[in-house]
């Protein structure tokens, strides 16, 4: 397929604004996600421990002994949820911030060079995020 074999020829300093452009949305989903993380992280705090005891260390017997097992604090699945979805996409916005910060250095050095992008690099230019 013909197709997979064209190229578009972009000058440099359009290449670095683009990565800038992807940088900037980056860094603005980082803040959302840092602030969205630190929300779940006062929820976590303020309501979202649970104390699971055990009946069996009220009484007089054997089991009342078994302080091992007797309680245990557990963080609300709804909350542990959200604080797992917050890392994974600072995680994925932190690699993402470091590349197109990579791309815009480089790219912003080569001024009015052009550069042959395939599919896969407009894609990573100017597609849709």
């Amino acid at each position: 397929m013909i197709r997979n074999d064209w190229t578009f020829e972009y000058r440099s300093d359009e290449l670095a604004g683009a990565a800038e452009k992807k940088l900037a949305y980056h860094r603005e989903r980082l803040a959302f996600w840092q602030a969205k993380r630190t929300e779940v992280m006062d929820r976590i705090r303020a309501e979202g421990l649970e104390l699971d005891e055990k009946i069996a260390v009220g009484y007089s017997n054997p089991k009342a002994r078994d302080w091992q097992r007797g309680n245990q604090v557990m963080v609300r699945n709804d909350l542990q949820k959200d604080l797992d979805e917050c890392l994974e996409k600072l995680e994925w916005h932190t690699r993402q911030r470091d590349e197109y910060d990579a791309w815009h250095q480089v790219l912003s050095c080569q001024h009015e060079r052009a550069q042959q992008l395939d599919h896969q690099d407009w894609l990573f230019f100017f597609g849709r995020a």
